[in-house]
């Protein structure tokens, strides 16, 4: 062998290497990419958005139809067409749940609609609706914790203070925020929450200070942290005992439901 050809060798082997290096990077950096926020592409793809409106959060009018309208997904509005998990599958699969489906009077009130719910059986995959319907559910406020209790206190403050803008609907979405070392913000539930908390104390470094010192202060995190454009605001002076210690439970209470 040449020692061109030994050149030539050695630089494919670099070129392999290096694509394996940023392909296992890139797989490392997306593992956890929570089901939440897959559900949120999914139905963006899928083309959800286009009647139930960005992120599912703004209904369209459908006159003619049994609601008047395809609905917004949150706000606890799927009391009025969801009676439990299965319907939601229902809605996806064939349109209409099966009790709806069955019945003579809606079914023809149906044919006066100017829009009507698609059915996508044969059109989606069984991991794409069940991310479908992890999205639907954290937006929907399916499953939420018992009304009077912390944790539903923590909640609400949650969402008062904008948390869910950024950590996703319930605080299980994992948002793309590009030069930061995962490339997301993290959810509350996810798998690489302990690598940020370690404890309690560290949620309340995180919400009062941007980040516990152990973080902040390395120099590989903190090079990762300046260049990232989405950075966790700083609640220190705005946030009280008491709603930190709900938000806390909430985050608690979370993190058994997954």
């Amino acid at each position: 062998m040449t020692r061109r050809h030994k050149w030539q060798l050695a630089g494919g082997v670099v070129v392999v290497g290096s694509l394996v290096l940023v392909l296992a990077f890139h797989l490392w950096r997306t593992k956890n990419i929570s089901s939440v926020q897959r559900g949120w592409t999914v139905a963006h793809n899928k083309g959800c958005f286009t009647c139930h409106g960005p992120g599912g959060i703004r209904g369209t009018p459908a006159p003619g139809s049994t609601f008047g309208e395809a609905p917004t997904w949150e706000g606890g509005t799927y009391m009025m067409y969801v009676k439990d998990e299965q319907e939601i599958r229902d809605w996806i699969l064939d349109g209409a749940p099966a009790r709806l489906r069955s019945d003579p009077e809606w079914m023809r009130q149906q044919q006066k609609a100017v829009i009507t719910m698609p059915g996508w059986r044969g059109a989606i995959s069984e991991r794409e609706l069940t991310d479908l319907i992890a999205f639907y559910k954290a937006v929907s406020d399916f499953v939420t914790p018992p009304d009077s209790s912390l944790a539903e206190q923590g909640r609400q403050e949650a969402k008062k203070l904008g948390c869910f803008s950024c950590h996703g609907p319930q605080g299980r979405g994992t948002m793309p925020n590009v030069r930061s070392f995962k490339g997301y913000i993290p959810s509350w539930n996810g798998d690489d929450f302990p690598e940020l908390v370690q404890n309690d104390q560290e949620i309340r470094d995180w919400i009062l200070d941007g980040g516990p010192k152990r973080i902040l202060e390395h120099p590989v995190a903190k090079w990762f942290i300046e260049r990232e454009p989405i950075k966790m605001p700083r609640f220190r002076g705005h946030i009280t005992d008491e709603q930190m210690n709900a938000i806390i439970a909430y985050i608690h209470w979370l993190r058994g439901r997954p």
